[in-house]
C-alpha cells in the first residue's frame, strides 16, 4: 500500500505529495507542493477529518509538563494537540498561521466552553510572544527542520520564548536526526497504532484523496473505518524530541 516502515522509530518516508490531493486541486507536478497549503486554506474541515483519524500514541500526551503551564503551540491547526493541552496548562497560546485552520479551532474552543486559549496568528519564525513567557513550548508535527515549516530560525524563536528552567517539545517529529543534533533528546515508546476514521463513508472519502487505491481497497474489503498505520507506509506517531532549557 506504500513504502514499507522501518523498526526503527527514526524512519521516516520520503516526503511526496499524494497524487489525489494534488488532481484535486488541478495541480501539475511542479506545482505539487502546492497541495498541502490549498488544503489548510480552502478545506481545514477535510483536514480536520484526516488527523481525526490519526491517534498520536497516548504516551506523548503523558510526556508533557502541562499542568498548570502556560504554553505555546506551534503549528496548532485544527486543534488536535490544542484541546488537550487546554484540558491540563493554566494557559494555551495557539499559533497558526492559516486562517480558515484559526476559525476551526475557535468554533470548537466555543462550542467546548475552553476559555484559556489564545488564538495567535503567525508562524513560529516570528512568534508574537515576549521573551521567556511561557514555561513550555510544544508542536504536533508542525514544526520541523524544514525552514517553511520554521528551522533554525523558528527553533531560535522557541527558545527565546521559553523560560529558564523550560523545555520544548515536538511530538511526531519530521526528522528526529536534526533535532538530535540540536541537542533534543528523541523518545519513543512501543506499540502499534490503528488509523480510525469515524465512519466507512469518511474513510473511503480519505483514502482516495490522501492515499492509494489499496488502501480504499483495504477499507471495502474489511468494512471498517480501520487500518495499521504500517499498512499506509506511514511512520507510526510515537515519538517525541525535547529540549531542557536551564
Amino acid at each position: 500500500m506504500g513504502p514499507v516502515p522501518s523498526a526503527d522509530p527514526r524512519w521516516r518516508p520520503r516526503l511526496s505529495v499524494p497524487a489525489g490531493l494534488r488532481a484535486r486541486y488541478g495541480l501539475s507536478a511542479a506545482q505539487a507542493l502546492e497541495a498541502w497549503p490549498l488544503l489548510y486554506q480552502r478545506e481545514p474541515e477535510l483536514y480536520e477529518l484526516l488527523v481525526e483519524g490519526e491517534p498520536l500514541h497516548p504516551r506523548l500526551f503523558r510526556e508533557l509538563p502541562l499542568d498548570g503551564a502556560r504554553v505555546l503551540e506551534v503549528g496548532a491547526g485544527t486543534g488536535r494537540l490544542t484541546l488537550p493541552a487546554a484540558a491540563r496548562a493554566a494557559e494555551v497560546y495557539a499559533l497558526e498561521p492559516v486562517a480558515a485552520m484559526r476559525e476551526v479551532l475557535r468554533r470548537k474552543l466555543e462550542e467546548r466552553g475552553v476559555t484559556n486559549v489564545t488564538l495567535l496568528d503567525g508562524r513560529a519564525e516570528a512568534v508574537p510572544l515576549g521573551d521567556q513567557s511561557v514555561d513550555l513550548a510544544i508542536s504536533a508535527s508542525a514544526f520541523g527542520a524544514d525552514p517553511e515549516h520554521g528551522g533554525e530560525d523558528g527553533l531560535r524563536e522557541l527558545l527565546r520564548v521559553t523560560r529558564r528552567p523550560g523545555e520544548v517539545i515536538v511530538l511526531w517529529p519530521d526528522d528526529p536526526n536534526w533535532f538530535m543534533g540540536h541537542g533534543f533528546t528523541h523518545v519513543a515508546f512501543e506499540g502499534e497504532l490503528e488509523v480510525r476514521f469515524r465512519d466507512l463513508a469518511t474513510a473511503y472519502r480519505c483514502a482516495g484523496i490522501f492515499y492509494s487505491p489499496a488502501v480504499a481497497d483495504h477499507f471495502r474489503r474489511t468494512r471498517r473505518p480501520v487500518i495499521p498505520f504500517a499498512a499506509l507506509g506511514v511512520n507510526v506517531a510515537r515519538d517525541l524530541c525535547r529540549l531542557q532549557i536551564e
